[in-house]
């Protein structure tokens, strides 16, 4: 787990900091300068819809590179048209995906025409970003197979965010309007997939060798049924991330519900960041290890990432849920939001329940079991999407993330019953219990203690600063979790 720690310490820290940014600008900006229908558009539907789209264009083939990468490893020889097969492929899925988008145009505006127009106005700009989108998995899959996500991620997490708050301040102080902000914000993922290809090219792996004699070989073959499989579980996963924002602008309240779901469920969200920057360099090593039968490995990274993975979301969630009143206060019309909170604690508790499961889908989608997954996501997908008819015309974004909630949960007891029949593994022990008690105690205690003054940055820092010592003193007094205690003695040395 060495290089693991090191890698996703690194892409945390960027990704944190990314958050940390487009946290300010939903907040912030986005708040300051766009009336909620506005800010419903661009945090919310602009990026959510395009990104659904792309998970079904991209044909499965990010997931097809990290998988089969090893079959091609070979950088004396171009890793023989890889690269190139890469790029080239996905050009057939957005191809079908903009004529059947444009021929559907029509029943586009007719879902959305009344309770959000604003969609139907920007009808096109969505061809433009979800080929964006596509390029930009499929080109940072490749750079993960050749474990590199830092860079990857500051182009992802740090330059698009600062190039939308230039783009908001312009907005705001007059220099664009609405249609240019569009247009800017389009512009801006066009050119991350540009700095990706250059970021290739200084990697030196940037081939543009033609070799695509790998389509006679029998390895193509369980390609194409591997990439098959998971173009449906690709879609399913972006799908169950990103329903809500395509399904509440539907309703009453259109995107304006958006916009108080998207800002309180970006505050849980925030927990799950360590899991997903585990997983991006994980997967190429599960991978590895699966090629090679390495059960042992993969059963220790399985428990290892169980158990660390719980005990920072314990502590994340509990460092936003306790401070969450005194967040509000620094958002620009926080009553508004404020209605929102319990979206905050049932996201939250579904990101802890998914990071307390360990990396179970990158095991399984890694195996020889992988169609199960693609079962898994569609039970899970099926599952939010009917939760979400049921209960969003009952409790709007709060019914949201309960369907979410109940999905996710459900879904990841599923998870966890298989790969222990099926593979005799799974991650939990007596830490994972010291966990969940610590965590329980700490947020009573925290919760408990009084509010100081009116000085929001105050209660803040308190509360994060008990919430921060307890952890670390619990951590190391009960060892719950041995990486990160070593991780600690290691900064304490130096």
């Amino acid at each position: 787990m060495g290089i693991v720690i090191r890698q996703s310490l690194k892409a945390s820290i960027v990704t944190y900091l990314g958050t940390a940014i487009g946290t300010f600008n939903v907040i912030f900006l986005y708040n300051q300068f766009l009336n909620q229908d506005e800010v419903g558009l661009i945090a919310g539907a602009l990026v959510s819809i395009p990104l659904i789209f792309a998970s079904f264009t991209q044909l499965g083939i990010p997931q097809l590179a990290v998988r089969f990468f090893p079959h091609f490893d070979d950088p004396e020889n171009g890793h023989n048209g890889f690269f190139t097969f890469l790029l080239i492929s996905p050009l057939f899925g957005l191809s079908l995906f903009t004529l059947g988008y444009i021929g559907l145009r029509e029943t586009f505006h007719s879902i959305y025409a009344d309770t959000s127009p604003l969609l139907p106005r920007y009808f096109y700009y969505i061809i433009p970003l979800t080929a964006s989108f596509l390029y930009m998995a499929i080109l940072e899959a490749y750079a993960r197979v050749h474990l590199r996500i830092v860079v990857p991620a500051i182009i992802r997490e740090l330059l698009l965010r600062l190039s939308n708050s230039a783009l908001i301040l312009g907005f705001g102080l007059g220099y664009l309007n609405l249609d240019q902000l569009v247009l800017g914000i389009t512009l801006s993922y066009a050119f991350a997939v540009i700095g990706l290809l250059i970021y290739i090219k200084q990697l030196r792996r940037f081939y543009t060798r033609f070799d695509f004699s790998f389509l006679r070989k029998p390895v193509f073959n369980e390609m194409l049924q591997y990439g098959g499989w998971v173009i449906l579980a690709g879609a399913s996963f972006t799908l169950i991330q990103h329903v809500e924002k395509i399904m509440l602008p539907a309703y009453a309240g259109g995107l304006g519900t958006t916009a108080v779901f998207d800002i309180n469920s970006r505050m849980g969200l925030m927990i799950a960041i360590p899991r997903n920057v585990i997983a991006a360099i994980s997967t190429p090593i599960l991978a590895q290890a699966w090629k090679r039968e390495d059960h042992a490995q993969i059963a220790d990274i399985y428990k290892k990432s169980s158990a660390n993975l719980l005990l920072v979301g314990c502590f994340l969630f509990l460092g936003i849920w306790c401070n969450l009143d005194f967040i509000y206060q620094i958002i620009p019309n926080h009553e508004v939001y404020e209605a929102g909170k319990w979206v905050v604690l049932m996201v939250g508790i579904s990101k802890v329940i998914d990071m307390g499961t360990g990396l179970n889908s990158e095991i399984l989608i890694n195996s020889k079991y992988y169609r199960y997954d693609l079962v898994f996501y569609l039970i899970l997908a099926i599952g939010i999407v009917v939760g979400n008819l049921i209960f969003i015309p009952m409790y709007s974004y709060n019914g949201a993330a309960l369907a979410s909630l109940i999905a996710l949960g459900g879904y990841n007891a599923i998870k966890y019953f298989f790969l222990w029949n099926k593979m005799g593994m799974q991650p939990f022990d007596i830490k994972t219990l010291g966990i969940i008690l610590c965590s329980i105690v700490i947020g009573y205690i925290v919760l408990a203690i009084p509010v100081f003054s009116d000085n929001w940055f105050l209660n803040v820092g308190i509360r994060s600063t008990a919430v921060t010592v307890l952890f670390f003193l619990a951590c190391w007094a009960f060892n719950l979790s041995p990486d990160i205690r070593q991780l600690i003695e290691n900064k304490l040395k130096k």
